[in-house]
């Protein structure tokens, strides 16, 4: 009998999404570089790419001579839409921030059955165009695999689409690949070789590339949703108070107010001094700032509201089923546990952080929390509330109770 395929594709939807990102790619005029190394080489091979955008795979993918199956957070399956097009395009889900040995499986199936598996090691979008640090456990799955390593480096993502906006913008876009090991190569080096090769090789960092290529953003959206990913204002401290329109963002407690110019860099509207002049530094400083907030509270045994999201939107779904309205709730933090307290008759949710399993920002920037095998959806009243400063806190409140294993391994919560 006939084994069953791992992760089979629909042909014609492959075809149709290959028409699609063909033509996207085209219309934006993304730039690709592939050595000729890398077009001769023949399936099955790994795709280690850097990930900023929500289109990272289907341009990274668009180019290689060969299709590629895409690891991707099962959030993303939660969308019926995304749910139809992952499916048939043979994405393989993992769990986001959870140990998930199933994963590993699912690859090394579709490993052996001679397809390309593409992975993001950095495990989520990173927020500011800067790199994550790798987890040393890619070496383990290189070593394991035997096969090839392709690195695609995407330069401009970040200005074309960052992490926090649901907005494209214009300008120049291009994607470097490099055949890093060969079968050999994986074989012969050991692991801390092959991790300084592939960390030296992964590490992009957009605001000093920007810097030097000036590329020129053709859009007046730039500032809009960017409190998506800052959220701590610099001057007050306030939490969650920048409002966003065009190209400009001010805080709404002490009229810090910032343009953001046709580089992507920062510039002060009024007599306040500019602290940053980019996101990175800002979002580098913000992390550091809440993570020593949370320890003073921590410190001070503090028993009230941390901080909170009122009238937020929330969904339920178990497992993988279409997540359901449910009521719009207050979402408070406390630092033994978050509730979520319905404006409606809906019975209230206390979440204690031994149950809480994960708690993150995903698709469309939403905060999802994931409790006792079912994940809660929660949108903020206004555009651009910022699902970021809760994995911050929390990642805080785990690492002082001791659950390291639940803990984001982009985030320095020490």
């Amino acid at each position: 009998m006939k084994q069953k395929k791992a992760y089979p594709t629909n042909l014609f939807i492959r075809f149709l999404v290959y028409l699609i990102f063909t033509s996207f790619t085209r219309y934006y005029r993304v730039k690709k570089n592939i050595p000729p190394e890398v077009k001769k080489l023949k399936a099955p091979y790994l795709v280690l790419a850097n990930h900023v955008g929500f289109w990272d795979p289907f341009v990274v993918g668009n180019f290689l001579p060969h299709y590629t199956h895409f690891v991707s957070s099962d959030a993303a399956f939660r969308n019926p839409v995304f749910n139809f097009f992952l499916t048939r395009l043979g994405t393989i889900p993992k769990k986001k921030n959870m140990r998930d040995t199933q994963v590993i499986r699912d690859i090394v199936s579709v490993i052996r059955q001679g397809e390309n598996v593409g992975i993001f090691p950095e495990s989520v979008r990173n927020w500011d165009g800067s790199s994550f640090p790798l987890d040393i456990s890619i070496i383990k799955l290189i070593k394991l695999l035997k096969v090839p390593v392709i690195v695609p480096i995407l330069k401009g993502m970040n200005l074309f689409n960052p992490r926090w906006s649901p907005h494209l913008r214009r300008t120049k876009l291009e994607v470097d690949y490099h055949l890093l090991f060969t079968k050999e190569d994986v074989i012969d080096l050991d692991e801390n070789k092959l991790f300084d090769l592939l960390s030296n090789t992964l590490k992009h960092d957009e605001i000093e590339y920007q810097r030097k290529a000036k590329n020129k953003i053709y859009n007046n959206k730039r500032a809009e949703y960017i409190s998506h990913a800052l959220y701590i204002c610099p001057h007050c401290n306030s939490i969650d108070s920048f409002k966003a329109k065009n190209n400009d963002f001010n805080c709404s407690k002490c009229n810090y107010d910032i343009h953001i110019d046709k580089y992507g860099f920062f510039q002060s509207k009024n007599s306040k001094p500019l602290k940053f002049d980019n996101i990175r530094d800002w979002n580098r400083w913000q992390e550091k700032w809440l993570v020593n907030f949370i320890k003073e509270k921590i410190e001070l045994q503090f028993e009230g509201i941390i901080f909170k999201d009122q009238q937020s939107k929330v969904y339920h779904t178990k497992s993988n089923g279409n997540p359901q309205f449910i009521g719009n709730a207050d979402i408070l933090l406390f630092l033994d546990h978050i509730e979520i307290n319905f404006i409606s008759d809906v019975k209230n949710i206390y979440i204690n952080f031994n149950d809480l399993q994960t708690i993150n920002p995903q698709v469309s920037e939403m905060l999802e929390v994931y409790f006792r095998a079912e994940a809660y959806r929660i949108i903020g009243k206004r555009k651009g509330v910022s699902a970021l400063k809760w994995e911050v806190a929390v990642n805080v409140i785990w690492r002082h109770l001791g659950q390291k294993t639940k803990l984001s391994t982009y985030i320095n919560s020490k």
